[in-house]
């Protein structure tokens, strides 16, 4: 049991390594079975994430505007991941926009050169993290469940769609094998239990059902320009499902 216990911390501190710039044990085993097994704990790295952005919010608020502490709390959020979701959205933005072909988009997207489609959507995204948090009269609240919950859409879909690039010569090792059940209902119990102690049981039930169509959609979506998905998808992903709790949570959780 006690080493059963010491392998699920192992692989939590494997994801926060993975999905953060947060230090971590250097120690920490690592094999390519363990890293795909670790993305069921995307949740509780949003945890993490969404705890440290709303306690960054809650000592800025204190000092300043709520104006100023909304860009605090989203500096602080950028810095925890290094950017990771933001860069994957960017270079999304370039590839579907910037090409026809599958394996043009591909190309684009693993291009580190910055282009007119990232530079737009990057600021888009940024701007509408800021109005919709501006906005909202529960931005802590909004902060916590939205962290867990975007990475929480982006993970489930490398148990349900085709992983597109070859993992082999991929920069980022995103689970490109069949995932097993435990794996998913991990996932899945972590993301209920966290927002159901949040959120009232039919703000709970709306949240989810508003995230089940967006997750279909951009399912679609995926599909329909790369037949699936790769690492930097899965951070377009997680900042538009983001994007969608703040909208949906600004909307019910206002008076």
């Amino acid at each position: 049991m006690q080493e059963r216990i010491i392998r699920e911390w192992q692989l939590y501190l494997l994801a926060i390594s993975t999905f953060t710039r947060l230090p971590v044990f250097r120690n920490v085993p690592y094999s390519d079975s363990r890293q795909n097994e670790c993305y069921k704990y995307a949740g509780f790295v949003g945890l993490v994430v969404g705890v440290l952005s709303a306690i960054a919010f809650y000592v800025s608020d204190l000092l300043w505007t709520k104006e100023v502490a909304v860009v605090i709390c989203m500096v602080v959020s950028i810095y925890c991941t290094g950017a990771f979701h933001e860069d994957g959205f960017a270079d999304t933005c370039d590839g579907f926009g910037g090409a026809f072909s599958t394996e043009r988009k591909l190309e684009i997207m693993k291009d580190s050169r910055v282009g007119a489609y990232a530079l737009i959507g990057t600021i888009m995204i940024l701007l509408f993290k800021y109005a919709t948090l501006i906005g909202s009269e529960q931005v802590i609240t909004s902060l916590v469940i939205a962290h867990v919950l975007s990475r929480t859409v982006a993970v489930s879909f490398s148990h349900t769609h085709k992983y597109v690039r070859d993992p082999r010569i991929s920069k980022v090792k995103i689970s490109s094998q069949s995932s097993s059940q435990n794996e998913q209902i991990v996932l899945l119990l972590v993301a209920l239990s966290i927002s159901a102690s949040l959120l009232s049981w039919g703000h709970f039930v709306g949240l989810f059902g508003c995230l089940f169509i967006i997750r279909w959609l951009l399912g679609r979506w995926l599909v329909s320009h790369i037949g699936g998905y790769t690492g930097d998808t899965l951070g377009a992903v997680q900042q538009i499902s983001e994007i969608a709790c703040y909208l949906y949570l600004q909307a019910v959780l206002t008076a």
